[in-house]
This record gives C-alpha cells, structure tokens and sequence, in this order.
C-alpha cells in the first residue's frame, strides 16, 4: 500500500523573524507567521487529510492548527519530529555567532551540515530518529494521507537519507525550504521504499 506524506515545515517564528539559531527553542510565530498558517489552511483545504502529526515545538504546533481545525483533525505530537539541538548556539543571533565563529558558520551555510556547535545534536542522530519516525508514521497509516509538520534541518536530514545524499551536499542537492514549504513524499509498504515527490513546494 502507499502512504502519502506531506513534510511541512513551520511558518516563520519570532527566531526566524529575529534571525536567532532556533533549534530546540520554543518559539511562537510571528505575526507573519500566523497569517502563513492561515494561508496554508487555505492551500490545504482540497487535500484529502486523514490524519495530522507534528513537532512538539510550539512553531509546527501553531502552524498546522488552522488546518486541523478546518478538517476538524486531532494533531497528534511526536517528540522525535523536533529540529535538531545547536547547543550552545540556541537561541543566538547569527550575526554575532558570524563574528565568533565565522569558518563554521560559513561551512553550515555553504554544504547545509550543521557541525562543529558545542553541545549540538549530531547530524546523524537527528536523521536516524526523524527516519525511524517518520516510518513508523508511514506504516501505521498505511493506505492513508498524512501531514507531518517539521523543521527544516531535521526534514533535510530525512531527506539525505532517504535520496542517499551525504550531508556536505544538503544545500547543493537540496536547497533551502521556505516556510509552510510542503515535501510531498510516498512511502511503500510493501517495497518498504520511500519516494520523494516534490521539496518545498
């Protein structure tokens, strides 16, 4: 059977509209953001949605709540959908961690591989918990269409895995996914094979 997937990731938050190293922090949205929820309800409303899962950060939370509402859908929240943790750098403006640390920083935006913040979660761990979740996901409604809404490293991470993309190459094979980005993906469960459709759109 085919399992639809739609990898959404949040609206802009106050991190992003501050330009802060997010993380694990729980922001809200901005006031932009709250209006891209609203329109991504709208986008949203000829899917056919069966079921609605989300990051426990407060961001994804906000995000797909004018869509859940709309369909009259629970969301359902799963620890292991968060972004990854840039420990030290939490919550940090990136103009001053571009003074501090201005070759890491620059490596990050350059390949996309989020390394060498003190404290972090490893790349490989975050791709490792959002692919085992993301299955488990997949097989438990199996047949049916899922919204997952997410983060954008943690989704890139996913993807690497499942394209076969090392990390140094997220931003060239990739790219970058823009707030309420959708990533349509299939999953087979009988192939037990997961199939990228669209990134971002």
């Amino acid at each position: 059977m085919i399992t639809t997937l739609y990898l959404i990731r949040h609206a802009q938050s106050i991190g992003n509209e501050k330009k802060l190293f997010g993380g694990i922090t729980d922001y809200e949205l901005s006031e932009l953001g709250l209006k891209q929820a609203d329109s991504l309800a709208i986008k949203l409303q000829d899917y056919k949605i069966d079921k609605i899962y989300s990051s426990p950060l407060r961001r994804t939370i906000q995000t797909i709540t004018p869509t859940a509402e709309s369909k009259n859908l629970k969301i359902n929240i799963e620890e292991n959908l968060k972004e990854l943790s840039c420990g030290s750098w939490e919550n940090r403006l990136r103009s001053e961690l571009y003074d501090l640390y201005p070759e890491i920083i620059n490596y990050i935006d350059e390949t996309g591989n989020f390394r060498g913040m003190q404290g972090q979660e490893e790349m490989i761990e975050a791709q490792n918990r959002m692919y085992n979740t993301i299955k488990k996901i997949a097989i438990e409604n199996a047949g049916k269409n899922v919204i997952i809404t997410t983060h954008l490293v943690a989704t890139r991470a996913f993807l690497c895995k499942i394209l076969n993309i090392p990390f140094e190459k997220t931003e060239e094979k990739i790219g970058d996914i823009k707030n309420t980005g959708i990533t349509t993906i299939t999953y087979d469960t009988d192939l037990d094979k997961f199939e990228v459709l669209k990134i971002g759109e």
